[in-house]
């Protein structure tokens, strides 16, 4: 319908049928509907609308409901749903919903890291142990290097460290790094070095390298030790098959000739090394070590290694490592016995018959594998290059046959001097003595509480400074997940 070609608009129409047009406009429009058949139909239409929704009844809201409305400000919300029998929409706390979002968060993080930690350790003690390997090879050619220039092998670790005069010496050989030669501490692992003097014209001396770890089943797992002959051996057990005496006969061996005979196994009398230990308490150590003094002498024996203890307190203990001719063990004991009371004796025997007839046996060999290649070297046959190859295999045999020689001298001393582990221990009497004056209680209390608080602070310290880059790492991962619960939080706040 267009007010172009009708002169009245849907809303005057409109107003006629409602009653609120004009009487003037209501004559025209009239005449109108006479002449437009359009504004007659429309009209006629409008009405029909105006009929239906007038006869359009709303039911009546019952008593109970108007009574659930009116209480709805003192808390009954959900009384009200309940009655008109829709499902209850609760709004859940916002508080407690960032709960529950950041509880989830923790939650997968602590399953990561549950996950993730062992396999970090598992790589991190697999790498430790790796590296204490390395190093006790390192420490291994070291100590021959050393040897080599000085005659000897080290004192201690500090002796492969720098020099601090920067020429190398005897007490700084340069040969290993600072941080393992100067602390003994590296990637996890504590090496401790323990040297034993040359005994005799032909020994070498010898020597133990110990490596353990720091931190157990953290830094690492398995304990390693290493001694002169170059073997590995972790928790006891050989490592790895590296032992370096075996390795420098391989060249050696492959030099026979076709007709050599090897030494024979000759029938020979079981040798024994023989080892007591005893234990005796005696009235007054200063006379039973005097006694002990003069057994040896009779006895033509001699101490090998002593130590005395004296705390106040306690008894005196004497511990001591003898060693007597193999033929007066039996005399030496016996004498021994009558220092005091006997506490515990034993005595052992092991036979190494077998590894004094492989000591010849390589011996032997090396010595004839020494006396062809001087041979060879006599007769200075050949390019200079395979000569001084020549010269450099026959270095290392001798000193193949030096160790050889040493280790022969060392097994047989073991079983021509029999060993004896004796201890004394002074009868202890409980002496009455003064307690210590308050003041001097109160002085050390006060140090020890200092020192404590000390120790507990430098012990945060340093658990901040070896977990802290690892409790950085897990917050930068956190921040993201806790950053968008917070974000919905305060949404939830906003919207509430």
């Amino acid at each position: 319908m267009s007010t172009i070609t009708h002169p009245f608009t849907p809303e005057e129409i409109m107003a006629f049928l409602d009653g609120e047009l004009s009487d003037d406009r209501v004559q025209a429009l009239s005449a109108h509907f006479d002449e437009c058949a359009e504004c007659s139909r429309f009209a006629s239409d409008l009405g029909g609308l105006s009929q239906k929704v007038n006869s359009w009844q709303v039911d009546s809201v019952p008593e109970r409901i108007i009574g659930r409305v009116k209480d709805a400000p003192s808390g009954k919300y959900e009384e009200i749903e309940a009655v008109a029998g829709g499902k209850a929409n609760r709004r859940r706390n916002p508080l407690l919903r960032f709960a529950y979002q950041f509880a989830a968060t923790i939650a997968v993080a602590l399953l990561l890291m549950a996950i993730a930690i062992p396999n970090l350790l598992r790589s991190r003690m697999a790498a430790n142990e790796a590296s204490a390997v390395g190093s006790l090879r390192t420490l291994n050619i070291a100590a021959v290097t050393y040897f080599n220039s000085y005659g000897h092998y080290p004192r201690s670790l500090d002796n492969f460290g720098s020099p601090p005069s920067g020429v190398a010496n005897e007490e700084g050989a340069g040969l290993v790094e600072n941080t393992l030669a100067k602390g003994g501490r590296k990637s996890g692992y504590l090496f401790t070095y323990r040297s034993t003097p040359p005994f005799g014209s032909n020994n070498r001396g010898s020597y133990l390298i110990n490596a353990d770890p720091l931190e157990p089943g953290k830094g690492g797992q398995r304990h390693f030790s290493t001694d002169q002959t170059g073997t590995l051996y972790a928790d006891g057990v050989e490592f790895g098959n590296t032992n370096l005496l075996e390795k420098s006969m391989e060249l050696s061996q492959s030099t026979k000739a076709e007709g050599e005979i090897s030494v024979p196994r000759a029938r020979t009398l079981p040798m024994i090394a023989r080892q007591a230990q005893l234990e005796i308490a005696v009235a007054r150590l200063d006379d039973a070590r005097q006694a002990m003094d003069g057994v040896l002498a009779q006895r033509k024996g001699y101490v090998a290694q002593l130590s005395a203890t004296a705390e106040s307190g306690s008894a005196r203990v004497l511990v001591a490592s003898l060693r007597v001719p193999v033929d007066q063990l039996d005399g030496c004991l016996g004498e021994l016995k009558k220092l005091g009371r006997v506490i515990q004796e034993s005595q052992s025997g092991e036979e190494v018959t077998q590894q004094h007839i492989d000591l010849v046996a390589r011996l032997k060999n090396s010595r004839n594998s020494e006396s062809r290649l001087n041979n060879v070297l006599q007769q200075r046959s050949g390019p200079v290059k395979e000569i001084l190859e020549v010269e450099k295999e026959s270095a290392r045999v001798r000193g193949e046959i030096e160790e050889l020689e040493a280790e022969q001298q060392t097994l047989e001393h073991r079983v021509n001097f029999a060993t004896i582990d004796l201890k004394l221990a002074e009868e202890y009497k409980a002496q009455l003595s003064s307690p210590a004056p308050v003041g001097m209680q109160l002085r050390n209390a006060t140090v020890n509480g200092f020192r404590n608080a000390s120790e507990t602070l430098l012990g945060i310290v340093l658990f901040f400074a070896e977990s802290g880059p690892t409790l950085a790492l897990w917050l930068l991962i956190l921040l993201f997940p806790a950053r968008l619960v917070w974000k919905r939080y305060k949404r939830q706040l906003a919207l509430t």
